[in-house]
């Protein structure tokens, strides 16, 4: 079956990550945008939507690339340098739009899926520190 359109260019993946991630230490989660994305990664916006849903999927994307996944039986601490590390402003920012958002809740919990094996109530004072000390 033929597809439509213009085949993906393999390299679009890369170039999309590398322009968001620029944005995101630049700036934070706020200032990343979809359009600068695009511009910076050459390519358009609808190629950004058809390998990721949204801002928050290309963010939390970006996270799963930067942050270890945590290994062993140490999640606290796991959990405490995803919050307080690189890529901690860009979580707590996820967080606060899965407030708001169905879509975002979904991709908030499936990012930080992995360390709840910790339980809630020891990963709820690293989350409340993070969210409430800056």
């Amino acid at each position: 079956m033929a597809t439509r359109g213009r085949p993906r260019r393999a390299e679009a993946d890369a170039e999309i990550l590398q322009a968001a991630l620029a944005m995101l230490r630049a700036g934070g989660y706020r200032e990343l945008s979809l359009d600068e994305v695009a511009r910076r990664a050459g390519t358009a916006k609808s190629s950004i939507y058809r390998r990721w849903s949204s801002k928050a999927a290309l963010a939390a994307e970006i996270v799963r690339r930067e942050v270890p996944a945590p290994e062993g039986d140490d999640l606290v601490q796991a959990f405490d340098a995803l919050l307080n590390g690189s890529m901690g402003g860009v979580v707590a920012s996820l967080i606060g739009e899965a407030q708001e958002s169905a879509e975002t809740r979904a991709i908030v919990l499936d990012l930080l899926a992995p360390y709840r094996h910790a339980g809630d109530d020891l990963l709820g004072g690293i989350l409340f520190r993070r969210l409430l000390s800056q």
